[in-house]
């Protein structure tokens, strides 16, 4: 079988593990100090491990192939450390940064994994086009997987009835970060329009609202593509968004440009600190940096749960909810109200053992979820987890916009095949650039899904 190459950046999502996890390629060890965890909430994960597995202690070992490494991996063992204690089954886990390539090679070589975890969504539905994972209805009960996922996360993870796979973590997109002490517009904005009135008057007064960086080494632009697919999503509605992502509704149509249009508002001159040339050579991890300057450079940065840490890493003396806070992007159209977006990593099953039954029955319990909250790494798709499980703030206010949301949907470039990806975040550099231009870039994405 083959699977659709997607390189070493995962799409959105796993443009984002590249930047953050230093993967490794080889199986990981225990790490050596673990994320602090509450006693109490370990000794429950060690009863639902134990439940997971039939009440048994069933020995053995299950493989699972993934994308974390360095701290980010760590973290997700100290996750199942407690169905190790419970279960004496041994957990290896494997990371890499060319997930398709090696899940590809351990399959054709006779010994694929047992599981396999990658925010590539489209990865796991071309697996189970192929018949290659297992339906996981089976494995978990159906009363556990509605009452602790959002009907729109489980139909992400379905094909043809089948569930190919459900979310281990989550990360929510869409977010405005910005420095309480400097910004002085609208923190719970009614709509988009109300947000950009408050931005195009700042403009007006000699003032840059937004930060925007471009440049991400092989996947620069994503950034671009992924605000664009979010804008897309609540403009337009889930339907189209689906319809579009499945190549149903080509890149040229009125509403793929309209999202062009509005994205390409908020980055026009004027309006974003530094201008085209700057937006295009800023590293994305980096383009808050001028909101925290002496004298701002700008005041608003759009991006997902993650970039909290990243401020925070680079200016370790800001105070959470004081010098740095976040606020939801407003709906971008009354039709479609109450939506968000998450990227994350999908778990799927190859093969069927009862230590990999009992682990994947495990991750979907509400003790598990628990514990992934507690890393300070990840939101949990588990609904059922409870909100003082987030130590971390920035997490517990974005668990809350979860939890709160109308309904939840994957960027539609998580699902797609790798050259349209690429061709997608390259379009975010060109409409920068080149804003006249849309009508030809929009085609040449069009052109690449045809060949």
């Amino acid at each position: 079988m083959n699977l659709r190459h997607r390189g070493t950046a995962l799409v959105a999502a796993g443009a984002v593990v590249a930047a953050l996890a230093a993967c490794s390629t080889s199986e990981s060890a225990r790490p050596e100090e673990e994320p602090a965890v509450d006693d109490a909430a370990v000794a429950a994960a060690e009863e639902a491990a134990l439940t997971a597995a039939g009440g048994e202690e069933l020995g053995g070992s299950v493989t699972m192939l993934g994308v974390l490494g360095g701290e980010e991996l760590d973290a997700f063992l100290s996750v199942v450390a407690p169905f190790e204690e419970a279960t004496g089954v041994a957990v290896r886990y494997e990371g890499t940064r060319d997930f398709a390539a090696v899940l590809q090679t351990r399959i054709d070589g006779g010994n694929p994994p047992d599981l396999v975890a990658t925010p590539a969504i489209g990865e796991m539905a071309a697996l189970a086009e192929q018949g290659a994972l297992v339906d996981l209805h089976t494995v978990v009960d159906d009363a556990v997987l509605t009452a602790n996922y959002p009907a729109s996360m489980l139909e992400t993870g379905t094909a043809g009835g089948a569930l190919f796979g459900f979310y281990n973590t989550v990360n929510l997109g869409g977010l405005i970060w910005y420095d309480p002490k400097r910004y002085d517009g609208p923190t719970e904005p009614a709509s988009w329009d109300e947000l950009q009135d408050w931005a195009r008057q700042k403009a007006a007064d000699g003032e840059t609202p937004w930060c925007v960086g471009l440049e991400s080494g092989a996947a620069s632009g994503w950034p671009a593509a992924d605000f664009i697919d979010e804008i897309l999503l609540r403009q337009a509605g889930p339907e189209f968004h689906r319809a579009w992502r499945d190549g149903a509704e080509p890149w040229t149509s009125p509403q793929v440009a309209q999202a062009y249009e509005t994205y390409g508002e908020m980055i026009a001159d004027g309006m974003v600190y530094g201008g085209t040339t700057t937006v295009l050579s800023t590293d994305f991890s980096q383009a808050a940096n001028p909101m925290f300057a002496p004298e701002p450079g700008c005041y608003l940065l759009q991006q997902a749960t993650f970039m909290g840490s990243m401020i925070t890493d680079a200016f370790p003396d800001l105070v959470p909810g004081e010098d740095l806070d976040f606020f939801p992007v407003p709906d971008l159209s009354p039709e479609h109200p109450g939506i968000r977006s998450i990227s994350g990593e999908i778990l799927g099953m190859i093969t069927e053992t009862p230590q990999s039954a009992a682990l994947t029955r495990y991750l979907a319990s509400t003790e598990a979820g628990t514990l992934i909250a507690a890393t300070g790494r990840w939101l949990s798709p588990n609904v059922t987890v409870p909100a003082d499980a987030y130590e971390d703030p920035f997490l517990r206010r974005a668990n809350e916009v979860l939890t709160e949301a109308e309904a939840t949907y994957p960027l539609g470039n998580s699902l797609m095949p790798q050259p349209e990806v690429d061709a997608f975040w390259q379009s975010g550099l060109a409409f920068a650039q080149n804003p006249g231009d849309l009508g030809a870039i929009l085609q040449g994405i069009e052109d690449v899904r045809a060949r």
